[in-house]
């Protein structure tokens, strides 16, 4: 593991992400429930289909990744953020019971629970974005990840923006461009925050972690600026509604992808150290995902409807819920063993391995590449989805019990030193 470019010493509490990756695997759970019970499900716009996806992309996805940013910026980018823990609880809070507000608003058609959604999401995003764009504009470090990081947060603000936007007026009757507004909501939350955060951490966690050479200088220093304008590109094309303009831009965007993906696959066929790795196969399984997901989407003028939610389906799932489970696999023993050893524990701390067992780590992805496969069944045989559901809910129990495990091996620890 390469650790030396890292500013270990600047740290947040282990507390601080860990309560995000503790409680996002329930978001699961509760997506899992509402497709198992929810009607309509043929409708990409139904109710329960846009309640459960929002669980997914805001209660699991949000909350992981808030959770890392706070703890990639002071140890990656050398930056800590402002009031920390401050932060931290005025971002947690307000997204759980935003989402759960959201998703309630959704399936019960309550202008009132979606009113609320607004408030406390802007909360939960406002405090998370000014401490991130604070922390960013005090870091001296000058890397590609943290170009990246800019452009996320870039990205997170205006999906943020418009995605309230879209759940006020949804909630009071406005006359806004429903249709518009959510394809650009929607390009940048998974095109932007999305995809940007995942790129520029990869630039450090695959080398890092996987033991891979670095990515080319060409690559990690002009893929984020490079996405960033196939964006804004698509942006432009629907405010002009010119459809060549938004096919050069989403073909441009998919082809950074297909770059990103194949490099990545290359390094870590590159890799030092052959032994098979659980985590480094989610990371794989993302990478296929992502180029699955620009070959249905490059298809799509032939079938659109079908190919897009494919691409959609691929893109969620596939790339963007592999690689944040191999990175949670990855990153919560790594955070159990370096703070029970920059604590003073010198003798006792449990080895990586041993932290999460990693029979565990392939069952879920065994698991996931089904559910995966699940999803897709359910744009062909609608009564897949309740493998897609049964999926995700193992799933999640999976990545609870592994989380809850490594918080106890963490306290056990800490309790076996003291006595």
């Amino acid at each position: 593991m390469k650790t030396a470019s890292l500013s270990t010493a600047q740290a947040p509490p282990i507390s601080v992400p860990l309560r995000f990756f503790a409680i996002a695997p329930l978001f699961l759970l509760l997506a899992a429930w509402i497709l198992a019970w929810g009607d309509d499900l043929s409708n990409p716009h139904s109710p329960a289909l846009l309640a459960a996806t929002h669980c997914i992309t805001l209660g699991f996805m949000a909350l992981v990744m808030l959770g890392a940013v706070q703890q990639i910026l002071p140890v990656v980018i050398g930056s800590p953020m402002p009031a920390q823990r401050w932060v931290a609880w005025f971002s947690f809070l307000p997204l759980i019971v935003g989402t759960l507000s959201l998703a309630g608003g959704f399936l019960l058609h309550e202008p009132a629970l979606l009113n609320l959604a607004c408030w406390l999401l802007g909360l939960a995003f406002l405090t998370f974005i000014a401490a991130s764009l604070i922390s960013l504009s005090r870091a001296t470090a000058q890397n590609a990840s943290k170009n990246a990081l800019w452009l996320a947060i870039s990205a997170l603000t205006l999906a943020v923006t418009l995605g309230s936007l879209l759940a006020h007026g949804y909630a009071n009757g406005l006359p806004l461009n429903y249709p518009q507004l959510a394809l650009a909501h929607i390009a940048l939350a998974l095109g932007g925050w999305v995809t940007m955060l995942i790129v520029g951490v990869s630039f450090q966690v695959v080398p890092m972690f996987q033991l891979t050479p670095n990515y080319p200088k060409w690559l990690s220093a002009g893929l984020p600026p490079a996405l960033c304008a196939a964006l804004l590109l698509f942006l432009c094309s629907r405010l002009l509604e010119s459809a060549p303009l938004g096919y050069l831009a989403e073909a441009l965007f998919w082809l950074l992808a297909v770059s990103f993906a194949t490099i990545t696959l290359k390094l870590q066929s590159q890799r030092r150290r052959r032994v098979a790795d659980a985590t480094l196969s989610f990371f794989r399984l993302g990478m296929i995902s992502l180029l699955l997901a620009a070959l249905f989407s490059l298809l799509a003028p032939f079938s659109p409807e079908l190919f897009k939610m494919s691409a959609v389906v691929t893109f969620i799932l596939g790339f963007a819920l592999s690689v944040i489970h191999g990175m949670l696999y990855k990153i919560i023993p790594f955070l159990i063993w370096f703070h029970l050893f920059r604590g003073g524990i010198k003798k006792g701390v449990p080895n990586m391995k041993e932290i999460i067992p990693e029979a565990w780590m392939w069952r879920h992805l065994w698991l996931h590449f089904l559910t995966l496969l699940a999803a897709l069944m359910t744009l062909y045989w609608k009564a897949a989805v309740w493998l897609l559901a049964t999926g995700l809910a193992l799933q999640g129990i999976l990545l609870c019990f592994a989380i809850v495990t490594a918080i106890t091996v963490y306290r056990r620890t800490l309790t076996g030193m003291e006595k």
